[in-house]
C-alpha cells in the first residue's frame, strides 16, 4: 500500500525534517507514527542520519511501529530491531544492523549505563513516543536520557496529550528537544519565568508549595515553543462522527455511605460485615474512597465488598446495548471478576468476557484485540493505564463505559480515544457511572479543569485564541 500523506502530514514531516528538535503534539489517530517514518526516510536519504532510536511503550513498541513498517510501501525495506526482553536478548537486538531500534521507557535507565555504542548501527534521531512518561525531570527514566541526549543530532517528541497536570508538564518534555534553551535548563528557572507559589498547611506544622500558572503564562510558554512544536488536532482535519458524553448517577445507599462518611472523616471504618479499613494519610484515604465508590475497599484480609450500585448500572448499560460492544475501563483488578459475574444473566451462555490489564501477556493481549475488532466480545474490561496507548479498537465498537474513574487527564483521554479515532464511522458514546455524592464527582471536576488547561496552551500553539 502506498503512503500518501495528507497535507497536514506533510506539514509535520517537514517540520521534523527542518528543525533539529520538534515537538508533534497530534491527536491520536492523526498518523504519529507514519509522519514519524517518513521524516527518518527523508532524512536517512540525505544522509543526515544512520538509524533512529524510538522510545515507546511495550504494546506500540510491539504493535503500532512494526506494524507501520509493514503497512506502507515506502517503509517496507526499514529494518527493525526491539530492544526487549532478557539482558542478552536486548543485547543481541543491539548488535543487529537495523535503521529503527524500539526500546521502552523503563529499559531507559539500563540503556544509558549500557551505552549507545552498542549499537551496531548508530542512531542518531530519538524518537521519544508519548513524551508526557519524561514529564518528571526528577525521575531515573528522564535523568538516564537526559545523559544520553548529545549523542542525537535530532530528536522528536509525539503526544497528543503534553499537558495533562498542567503547564509544568512541558518543562522536561521540551528540555529532551532544545536542552533548555526555551523553557529554561532547570525548573527553578521555568517557575521563576511562568508560576506562582502557594504555600499549603498539609498538617504537623508542616506545609508544602504547590505553582500555579500566572496570568498569561500559557501564552507565554506556547510562544517559546511555538517555532518547534505543531498541534494537530483531529476535529479540525479529519471528518470525525460525534461523540457524546452520558453521566449515569448511581446511589451508594445507606450503608456504604456511612463506610464512605466515616473513612472520610476518620480515616477508619467498619463495614457492615465487621471488616475494618484504614487510611494512614488523606492521600490513601482518597484511593480507597475511590475503591468503596466503585463497590469495594481492600481491608486487612483482602478485598471487601461494599455496595453493588454500580454493578447493577452496568449490567443494565450492557443489556441496553442489546450485543453493542461496550469498552469497559476499570480502576481496579478485584472488579474484574466481580463484573463478569454481574453480566452472566445479561449476556449469552457461555460469553466469556476478556480482560486487557497487568499479568496479561502480549500474546493474549494481541488475540483479545483481533477478537474484539471482529466484533467477537460484547463486552472487553481493560485498565487505563494497560491501553492508554496504541491500541486501535475503532473496528470493534463505538461505546465506552468507565465503571471507574481516574484522576489522569492523559489516561482518561486516551483510553476514549481507543474508539474515538481515524477510522470510527460511528457515533461515539462515552458513559460515566457516577456515584453521587462521592469522590467520583471531584474526580469529574478535576479532569474538566485540566482540559481547560490542556486546551488553552494547545490552542496556543494552534494560533486559534
Amino acid at each position: 500500500m502506498q503512503y500518501n500523506p495528507h497535507p497536514f502530514q506533510i506539514k509535520a514531516i517537514q517540520l521534523a525534517c527542518d528543525k533539529a528538535g520538534s515537538a508533534l503534539f497530534l491527536d491520536p489517530g492523526m498518523g504519529k507514527t507514519s509522519i514519524t517514518l517518513a521524516a527518518h526516510c527523508v532524512l536517512q536519504h540525505h544522509g543526515l542520519i544512520e538509524a533512529t532510536l524510538v522510545i515507546a511503550p511495550i504494546r506500540p513498541m510491539y504493535l503500532t511501529w512494526p506494524n507501520e513498517v509493514a503497512k506502507w510501501d515506502q517503509f517496507k525495506h526499514l529494518r527493525v530491531s526491539i530492544v526487549h526482553g532478557t539482558p542478552k536478548q536486548r543485547e543481541a537486538a543491539m548488535r543487529t544492523p537495523a535503521d529503527v531500534y524500539l526500546i521502552n521507557p523503563e529499559m531507559v535507565d539500563w540503556l544509558a549505563g549500557y551505552g549507545l555504542d552498542k549499537f551496531a548501527v548508530t542512531p542518531t534521531l530519538l524518537v521519544v513516543d508519548e513524551s508526557t512518561r519524561f514529564k518528571n525531570g526528577r525521575s531515573t527514566r528522564f535523568k538516564a536520557l537526559q545523559t544520553m541526549l548529545p549523542s542525537f543530532t535530532r530528536r522528536i517528541i509525539l503526544t497528543g496529550t503534553p499537558v495533562p497536570q498542567g503547564i509544568e508538564d512541558l518543562f522536561s518534555q521540551i528540555q529532551i528537544l532544545d536542552d533548555g534553551k526555551r523553557l529554561g535548563r532547570f525548573i527553578t528557572h521555568f517557575r521563576k519565568n511562568f508560576m506562582d507559589p502557594e504555600e499549603i498547611r498539609v498538617g504537623g506544622g508542616r506545609t508544602v508549595t504547590k505553582w500555579h500558572a500566572r496570568p498569561g503564562a500559557m501564552k507565554m510558554v506556547a510562544g517559546q515553543i511555538a517555532d518547534i512544536s505543531l498541534r494537530l488536532q483531529a476535529e479540525d482535519y479529519l471528518t470525525m462522527p460525534p461523540i457524546i458524553y452520558n453521566v449515569i448517577p448511581v446511589e451508594i445507599g445507606k450503608p456504604a455511605r456511612k463506610v464512605y462518611d466515616a473513612l472520610a472523616d476518620d480515616l477508619v471504618a467498619k463495614t457492615a460485615d465487621g471488616a475494618t479499613l484504614t487510611a494512614a494519610t488523606a492521600a490513601a484515604a482518597t484511593m480507597k474512597l475511590r475503591q468503596i465508590t466503585n463497590g469495594w475497599a481492600y481491608g486487612e484480609e483482602g478485598s471487601v465488598p461494599i455496595h453493588t450500585a454500580k454493578l447493577s448500572a452496568l449490567a443494565d448499560l450492557v443489556e441496553e446495548q442489546s450485543g453493542t460492544p461496550l469498552l469497559v475501563a476499570v480502576a481496579f483488578l478485584h472488579e474484574v471478576d466481580a463484573i463478569r459475574a454481574a453480566l452472566k444473566d445479561v449476556l449469552p451462555e457461555g460469553t466469556v468476557v476478556p480482560y486487557l490489564g497487568g499479568g496479561v501477556s502480549r500474546e493474549v493481549a494481541d488475540r483479545v484485540v483481533a477478537d474484539w475488532n471482529d466484533g467477537e466480545h460484547p463486552v472487553l474490561l481493560a485498565h487505563p493505564t494497560s491501553v492508554a496507548h496504541g491500541l486501535n479498537l475503532q473496528a470493534g465498537g463505538h461505546a465506552v463505559c468507565w465503571f471507574g474513574l481516574t484522576w489522569s487527564l492523559e489516561e482518561h483521554i486516551q483510553f476514549n480515544a481507543r474508539v474515538y479515532r481515524q477510522g470510527q464511522d460511528k457515533t461515539v458514546v462515552v458513559h460515566y457511572i457516577t456515584a453521587q455524592g462521592t469522590v467520583d464527582e471531584d474526580i469529574a471536576k478535576a479532569l474538566i479543569g485540566k482540559g481547560d488547561v490542556q486546551a488553552a496552551i494547545l490552542n496556543r500553539l494552534k494560533g486559534t485564541t
